[in-house]
């Protein structure tokens, strides 16, 4: 058999590995798409390709010694994949304990202030991570430099997002009735969470009077969902059901008028 097809089926049989792998980590792991998951995806991969290589250069009498030298020669070849690839491993590195200590996870959104960066995590592999920005562009950062940066990250405990919803009504309307469909639009959304530990206590969430002034009242509650998605979705909901409710019981929402005397 030529070396030419020897080839060949080596990269035929690596390539049915590499699928086997991928199907199997799937499989395994139940479609979890967390960090961890991703970057040892990644890494036996990268494993499963050095294999190849090493099948393959082993195959020729001069590269087949140079790989026996360099496998033999443990301290020599450490010594010089850490002075060529230092960055590179770095990042490996620096996403191995970033895998291991998960302070973000695919799909959440973190803030790294240093880098003037926010946006959600969409994947991670050996040398980087992907944030998907709101603009839905991509930034390429590597691991070394999230692991040494401070990250905000609104679902790091994987509890609740909560987020401010002020509501301005005028003095004229009737307050106690305002309280009551607030509490009763953002109790019944399906996408708030109830944080409190005993649930027989209490509302499912509260209703206050943050401020009043010469122009009207302020009515603040916060709202609590388990994604800043669904956050974003229940506060548009929220408004466009109190607005509807307000309109039907005559309590009106105050706005800030210019009154021009000729």
């Amino acid at each position: 058999m030529s070396k030419t097809l020897e080839i060949a089926i080596m990269i035929v049989l690596w390539m049915i590995g590499n699928f086997m792998i991928s199907k199997g980590i799937r499989i395994f792991t139940k479609k979890n798409t967390g960090i961890h998951i991703t970057f040892f995806s990644a890494a036996i991969k990268v494993i499963w390709a050095i294999l190849l290589i090493l099948a393959i250069t082993g195959m020729f009498p001069l590269t087949a010694s140079l790989n026996a030298t360099l496998l033999t020669s443990s301290g020599l070849l450490v010594a010089i994949i850490g002075f060529a690839a230092q960055e590179v491993l770095a990042d490996v590195i620096s996403g191995l304990m970033l895998s291991w200590a998960k302070p973000f996870d695919i799909g959440e959104k973190i803030t790294i202030e240093s880098l003037n960066i926010s946006g959600f995590v969409e994947s991670m592999n050996l040398r980087h991570t992907v944030i998907r920005t709101y603009h839905n562009s991509r930034l390429i950062v590597p691991n070394a430099v999230i692991n040494t940066a401070v990250i905000e990250n609104s679902n790091y405990d994987r509890h609740f997002v909560g987020s401010y919803l002020e509501i301005p009504i005028s003095y004229d309307s009737d307050l106690e009735k305002a309280y009551a469909i607030m509490e009763e639009v953002i109790s019944s959304h399906p996408l708030i969470i109830d944080v409190r530990e005993d649930k027989s206590v209490g509302n499912k969430i509260l209703v206050l009077v943050s401020k009043m002034d010469e122009t009207g009242i302020i009515l603040k509650c916060t709202i609590r969902t388990k994604t800043l998605d669904d956050n974003f979705v229940a506060c548009s909901d929220i408004r466009r059901q109190l607005k509807k409710r307000y309109d039907e019981e005559g309590i009106r929402f105050y706005l800030n008028r210019v009154k021009i005397v000729s």
